[in-house]
């Protein structure tokens, strides 16, 4: 089961439209909000679905709790996520 977790901290129990099938590209643009995704490798083997340009735009909302994610995945000390990001568990994504 996949899980949307919003730059408010709040996180939601999400499922594909088609769970014999796993989420699309364009139920991952839906859910988080943007036209390009970045998927990152988490420690536990789950992956983590972001906006590949958020930090693009004017206005960034920190997802502390991505961030952590992150950082536990080996990312980059100063690195931060903005935005909703999915955490998927193998295969949800296809």
């Amino acid at each position: 089961m996949a899980k949307l977790i919003d730059p408010d901290g709040s996180e939601q129990e999400v499922f594909a439209r088609n769970p014999k099938r796993g989420f699309t590209l364009d139920e991952l643009y839906a859910l988080i909000e943007c036209t390009t995704v970045q998927a990152i490798s988490l420690a536990d083997g789950r992956t983590m679905w972001m906006d590949e340009e958020g930090k693009l735009g004017t206005v960034l909302f920190v997802n502390e709790k991505a961030t952590e994610l992150l950082l536990d995945a080996g990312g980059m000390p100063d690195d931060f996520v903005v935005g909703k990001v999915l955490i998927s568990a193998p295969g949800e994504v296809k």
